[in-house]
């Protein structure tokens, strides 16, 4: 197994369709239990971007060729005599990249992640931040999703932002700071980002942007890992990531490997929110009553009406997708923060531009939002 990962990573690591200047090595392959770590060692003269585009690149082949391991990518420098220049420390490798910043005037950082796509993570994402918001805290909204923003369209606006002096200053909605790159280009506009053009992009949008004076700021991940996750981990000083999942298994599958992907750069997993947990068949009463309207004298017959009472009484809350999650979080030791259930209302809203927390007939819903908010709050205050 080792052999075929080495071939797979020197494949990769020689391909100058991916090229890192200087001399490149193989540093060191480890496979434990279902996490596969390859540590590269490049030159010093190759920038972060360039480093980016290599791992990922090397992490998707690897991944392709063994679907049922996390797959880590670690990059160190080779030092002048040639010699890796990162010591080991029971097996693992360490960056030797500049130190992440914290992003100006912000207390504290929280990426909204799911490890694919579908999953209703942008919803989350910006529910919760309204949560905060209702309770008090100020608050920042930044849509990461290059290549297919939804952020404006959840807010029902597509208000530019504004510069003053070198920093862009983010529209107020619904009284929060609100930024998305879907507010800077055509709505009908393709958007096609290379690697390094990804970690300009990230980096204007979150150093060169007015955030300051907000104690939370929520930033929509995009779907699956890539450019954009590595840029963020390997740069920005991040508190916590929140994962967002369904609770079908495909989906728990990927969340299980998704959190592979924070490990190597010390950001912390919060916990995990299950959307689409349960659905609430709202006819239940009106058919119990109808049912109830039925008269027999037939034995048979009024058994299989009391079977079909008993059967509609106790599936009021049906969950159509599974009831795995709380198996996963207790695999990985951690939280399930969240249980959302699946409502129509809450995509009329999402397409009408109206977000679902300032929906005044949907306060049992909200309260799993504010659950999250609630979450969010006292491990900022726990870790202070």
């Amino acid at each position: 197994m080792e052999e075929k990962i080495k071939q797979i990573a020197y494949g990769v690591l020689c391909d100058e369709s991916h090229a890192l200047a200087g001399t490149r090595e193989i540093s060191d392959i480890r496979v434990t239990d279902d996490i596969i770590t390859v540590t590269i060692a490049v030159e010093r003269i190759n920038d972060a971007a360039a480093r980016v585009e290599k791992e990922d690149a090397m992490r998707a082949a690897i991944q392709a060729a063994f679907p049922d391991h996390r797959v880590r990518i670690i990059s160190i420098d080779i030092a002048d005599d040639g010699e890796p220049a990162c010591a080991h420390s029971h097996g693992e490798a360490h960056h030797d990249l500049p130190p992440k910043k914290r992003i100006p005037g912000v207390k504290n950082v929280y990426l909204v992640c799911s490890a694919k796509g579908g999953v209703g993570k942008s919803t989350v994402a910006l529910n919760t931040a309204l949560a905060l918001s209702q309770m008090g805290r100020s608050v920042g909204l930044l849509d990461l999703d290059l290549y297919g923003p939804s952020i404006p369209s959840l807010v029902g606006s597509d208000m530019p932002p504004i510069v003053v002096g070198n920093l862009i200053v983010p529209p107020n909605i619904h009284n929060m700071s609100v930024l998305s790159i879907g507010f800077m280009i055509d709505k009908d506009q393709p958007l096609l980002w290379r690697g390094p053009m990804v970690a300009g992009v990230i980096n204007q949008l979150l150093f060169e942007v007015d955030w300051s004076g907000n104690d939370t700021l929520i930033i929509d991940m995009p779907p699956g890992t890539g450019d954009t996750y590595l840029t963020i981990l390997q740069s920005v000083e991040v508190d916590a990531a929140i994962l967002v999942t369904t609770p079908s298994e495909i989906a728990l599958a990927d969340a299980k490997r998704g959190v592979g992907v924070f490990e190597p750069y010390h950001v912390p997993v919060a916990g995990i929110v299950e959307n689409m947990a349960t659905y609430d068949w709202e006819g239940r009463e009106t058919v119990l009553r109808l049912l109830d309207d039925v008269k027999t004298d037939d034995p048979a017959a009024q058994k299989s009406l009391e079977r079909a009472r008993k059967m509609i009484e106790t599936t009021k809350s049906i969950r159509i997708f599974g009831n795995h999650t709380q198996s996963l979080c207790d695999e990985l030791k951690l939280p399930l923060i969240a249980s959302i259930p699946l409502d129509i209302a809450l995509q009329n809203d999402n397409d009408s531009g109206t977000p679902y927390m300032l929906n005044p007939k949907k306060v049992n819903i909200q309260s799993a939002f504010n659950d999250i908010a609630s979450f969010i709050v006292n491990r900022g205050n726990r870790e202070s």
